[in-house]
């Protein structure tokens, strides 16, 4: 899959946008730890949100669940968490999704994708997925990734999406977003209004 440098106006959601907003600040001055991680919970929704743990196998990157949202728990019927992200994707997403998670494991960079399916009455349907990496002394640890089921026609049924997905599925865009490319913006003080992760 080829990523194209993006920039975070690219990012088509608001709340997505935001959470990037709130990693870059952190990542100017490298990788972030991810206990510095502060959106605020204005910001984004703790409910669509995974975190992957990174690990090396073989010299490839194993990515590990170690928490999952309660929206996913309404699309995915199995427990992921300590679930590998190659036993848990459906085989018609397994290329596009590992691929973009070994990209932000691999640059440090913000990975931003959207794939997308189509309902029984033929709208389309959209997963857009933000990858933040997370980690020190220059190794991604962790991923924290946001998903987003959006129609601009329909409307999305968690219960019987993955089954779309699994049918058919393509890639429309797949962005990579490094924290240097995001605005300067107002300080964090200005802005945090604290979440407990």
């Amino acid at each position: 899959m080829n990523f194209e440098n993006g920039t975070v106006h690219s990012i088509r959601s608001i709340s997505q946008r935001g959470l990037a907003a709130s990693w870059a600040r952190l990542a100017r001055q490298g990788l972030p730890p991810f206990d510095q991680f502060d959106p605020g919970r204005r910001v984004h929704d703790p409910k669509q949100l995974v975190i992957w743990k990174v690990e090396a196998n073989n010299g490839q990157n194993v990515f590990r669940a170690l928490y999952r949202g309660s929206l996913l728990d309404q699309a995915f019927k199995d427990g992921w968490i300590g679930k590998t992200l190659a036993e848990v994707t459906p085989p018609s997403l397994l290329s596009a999704i590992i691929s973009a998670s070994d990209h932000c494991a691999s640059t440090g960079c913000a990975v931003y994708t959207v794939l997308r399916t189509y309902d029984g009455a033929g709208f389309p349907i959209d997963l857009e997925r933000l990858l933040l990496p997370f980690g020190k002394d220059g190794r991604v640890q962790l991923i924290l990734a946001s998903l987003q089921l959006i129609s601009l026609e329909g409307t999305v049924e968690r219960g019987t999406v993955v089954g779309s997905f699994e049918a058919q599925a393509e890639c429309v865009l797949s962005i990579r977003v490094p924290a240097a490319s995001f605005p300067k913006s107002r300080s964090k003080s200005a802005v945090k209004d604290g979440i407990s992760w």
